[in-house]
């Protein structure tokens, strides 16, 4: 099947972790500030909820994928499940931290469809370049459009 692709990075704002989550919690404006985002279908951010969703990757590929929520802590913690083009478990981890919140996203997703398992046979490299800048510049996006001067770094 091929190693999954592991994501595990912390960032850093200058809000409260309740204040994040209210952002977080507003699936609706998701569309508005994820450059990457080409479809979106959701029903909120409770347990048992799905997100439809289509990433257009800075690569000639799109990842089509679903989003369950399996799990929320209010304030605390998303734990999902991710179908589809990819497969696997996802969370996300909000704490306090002396100067405001930090986010904790970390994955470890297997490619499912299989023109992609073959690509990445010898494109991983290029792959993990392409999904590490979806990451970053949505961070970014988030920070700029979502929190929108709310306190962001």
């Amino acid at each position: 099947m091929g190693a999954p692709f592991v994501f595990d990075r912390r960032f850093d704002f200058a809000v409260s972790r309740h204040e994040l989550w209210d952002v977080f919690q507003e699936t609706d404006a998701y569309p508005q500030w994820w450059s990457w985002l080409r479809q979106f279908d959701a029903d909120g951010l409770q347990e048992g909820s799905v997100a439809h969703c289509v990433i257009q990757a800075p690569l000639p590929y799109a990842l089509r994928f679903d989003v369950t929520v399996e799990r929320v802590v209010p304030s605390e913690r998303v734990e999902t499940r991710i179908t589809g083009d990819l497969d696997g478990p996802a969370r996300l981890e909000i704490s306090e931290t002396g100067t405001g919140s930090e986010a904790h996203l970390a994955w470890s997703l297997q490619l499912r469809d299989p023109v992609l398992r073959r690509l990445a046979i010898v494109g991983r490299p290029l792959m993990v370049w392409a999904h590490d800048r979806v990451v970053d510049v949505g961070m970014r996006d988030f920070e700029t459009r979502a929190l929108d001067g709310r306190g962001s770094r």
